[in-house]
């Protein structure tokens, strides 16, 4: 697999994955060398409904700056333009700009209806329907971690977000998350059932939130105004409570639903 043996000590061994293209160059003129080179024709990037291959992925000039060596230290990444970025439908480093620029002012708006968001009181944080990762880098500097989470169904932005130095996952939101009960403290989701509404109902997806999120915890739903009152009819009989607030530049379009989850248990003692 082109790894080399970094340091061992006792029964504790190190391995570092090398850049050097000539390596692979032998697996692939070896006919018998097993794992082999993988089929130029694989999407290497392909990680949904994918089959585990027996095969090597041999890196391509396309993310020659891809390394440890070349990409910049934290925090630094944060805020470069990744190379991987040219491989996104329209992606480019003045749209990486505008994205962020965009999160601030959001995150800065969310702030004055949320006072809870960058403090210690909400520290595990999912973005549902991320692009590059901007809302979790507008928290950068606040108490929280963030899960990016890329649409399985939408441009394949994952690798911007990892070269930012920025955490993610590829999902698919009519399916369910694979994490425990309780375990997010605020979800937000932007745009979500705008874009993808039509593949499954609504309520199931809200009900799949309602499961990873802590009692007492929030989500913030920026969508357009047509599914507003979906929203919170269905919240409402999953026990949440929730405000509507206008975007940071009041357009009728578009809205903000705060929610929060309650905790509260069955009448019923036996049960």
């Amino acid at each position: 697999m082109c790894f080399k043996k970094y340091a061992q000590k006792d029964d504790i061994a190190v391995w570092q994955k090398l850049s050097d293209k000539s390596c692979y160059d032998k697996i692939a003129k070896n006919m018998e060398a097993y794992p082999p080179k993988c089929d130029d024709s694989i999407e290497p990037d392909s990680a949904w409904y994918t089959p585990l291959r027996p095969c090597v992925v041999a890196p391509t000039s396309k993310v020659k700056n891809s390394g440890l060596g070349s990409i910049p230290k934290w925090p630094e990444r944060l805020n470069v333009t990744p190379e991987r970025i040219g491989d996104v439908h329209g992606g480019s480093a003045s749209g990486l700009k505008h994205d962020d620029g965009k999160w601030k002012n959001r995150v800065k708006h969310y702030k004055k209806i949320l006072p809870g968001l960058g403090t210690d009181k909400i520290r595990n944080v999912m973005d549902m329907n991320t692009v590059y990762g901007g809302f979790a880098a507008a928290l950068i500097e606040d108490p929280v971690w963030v899960m990016n989470v890329v649409s399985s169904y939408s441009a394949n932005s994952l690798p911007v977000v990892f070269d930012r130095g920025l955490i993610g996952t590829y999902h698919d939101w009519c399916e369910a998350f694979s994490t425990y009960p309780r375990t997010y403290d605020l979800l937000h989701l932007d745009s979500l059932f705008t874009l993808e509404s039509h593949r499954c109902e609504m309520k199931y997806v809200l009900l799949e939130m309602d499961r990873i999120l802590r009692p007492s915890g929030y989500v913030i739903f920026r969508e357009s105004s047509y599914f507003m009152d979906a929203i919170t009819t269905l919240a409402k009989g999953m026990r949440w409570s929730c405000m509507r607030e206008e975007t940071e530049y009041a357009v009728k379009s578009e809205k903000i639903l705060v929610c929060q989850k309650k905790l509260w248990f069955s009448s019923n003692q036996a049960s």
